[in-house]
């Protein structure tokens, strides 16, 4: 049984990868109408503000109950941030906003740091992502404060890859980050495929005593790594009504599929590897007003990924909200 399962698993992942790699297939309408227009000044400067929350939920298959759950986040905070674009050049400064964090900055030696990278054309888009904690806060329900877990790291690298399927009549860039202008309403399917590198890892043991027999391998052992390699596919549609020949707009977008993931669980006694499902669900509204001289933005994001282990269900949340102001010259 344990072949037919791999036979299955790497069926499935090469499938994933054939249909990412396929030519896109267009659903526009066949006329001589431009929807989609670009903007005459191509530089601008950008500030905006936002707050973001992130979280790394375990839970127990065999007990439901809270207290045998963990969940870990960094120290998030709202943030502040300013980005110029000047020809092909893009700069982007970023900050914290004092005292919004989840535990003052004073009081945790917590760390965090993350890049994005994006480029899209007509059809096709990228985003790759990068991040590393130093430290996470362990969240107690009983006492409902968060514990400093220093010992723990956790690394995640990997990319949402787009495949855009009415390229011609809807613009991505237009919804999203305004960069060009879609003057008629109009939608698109979209395939997000995201291949992804995630590990923890701790030198003192990821779970606590009282609840590791409860968790992943099912032993008293502290588990000290903890390792993905995963691929996931989801399908989704995003749609842009816009008036005013679209001066103003909203655009939401949802996302829901599933993939195949290599864990790979390292305790002091033994060394776990296999596969396993995960499934993972993202929506996000963007809107706001797009024009030749200004444009302005309100987003809302939430991403939310499960990967299912035999003993253990861990769940990646992530939710973000922002405010943007750019003026364009």
């Amino acid at each position: 049984m344990a072949i037919f399962k791999k036979q299955f698993i790497y069926r499935l992942m090469l499938f994933i990868v054939y249909t990412l790699l396929t030519p896109s297939f267009n659903f526009a309408q066949r006329d001589s109408t431009k929807n989609v227009k670009e903007f005459i000044r191509k530089n601008f400067i950008q500030p905006y503000l936002g707050t973001f929350n992130r979280s790394i939920v375990f839970l127990s298959n065999e007990k439901n109950e809270e207290k045998y759950g963990l969940r870990f986040s960094p120290n998030s905070a709202a943030f502040a941030g300013v980005s110029v674009k000047y020809k092909k050049l893009s700069i982007y400064a970023e900050t914290l906003i004092p005292n919004t964090q989840k535990v003052d900055r004073n009081k945790t030696t917590v760390r965090s740091s993350a890049i994005f990278l994006h480029h899209f054309t007509q059809k096709w888009g990228i985003t790759g992502f990068a991040s590393w904690n130093k430290g996470l806060l362990m969240y107690i329900p009983k006492n409902e404060m968060y514990e400093d877990r220093k010992d723990l790291r956790t690394i995640t690298v990997g990319a949402h890859f787009y495949n855009i399927l009415n390229g011609k009549k809807f613009s991505y860039t237009a919804a999203n980050s305004m960069t060009k202008l879609q003057t008629k309403s109009n939608g698109s399917f979209m395939l997000m495929t995201t291949p992804v590198f995630r590990r923890f890892y701790s030198s003192e043991g990821i779970i606590p005593e009282k609840i590791r027999q409860h968790h992943l391998t099912g032993t008293s052992s502290p588990c000290k790594s903890i390792q993905f390699i995963s691929l996931q596919s989801k399908p989704g549609y995003i749609y842009n009504f816009v008036f005013d020949k679209g001066r103003y707009f909203i655009s939401p977008a949802i996302y829901a599929g599933c993939g195949i993931e290599n864990h790979t669980v390292i305790t002091e006694a033994e060394k776990h590897n296999d596969f396993n499902f995960n499934t993972g669900f993202r929506a996000k509204l963007v809107t706001g007003i797009n024009s030749e001289k200004f444009f302005f933005s309100l987003e809302l994001l939430t991403d939310r990924n499960t990967a299912y282990l035999y003993k253990t269900n861990i769940k990646n949340n992530y939710t973000e909200m922002s405010c943007n102001l750019g003026v364009r010259f």
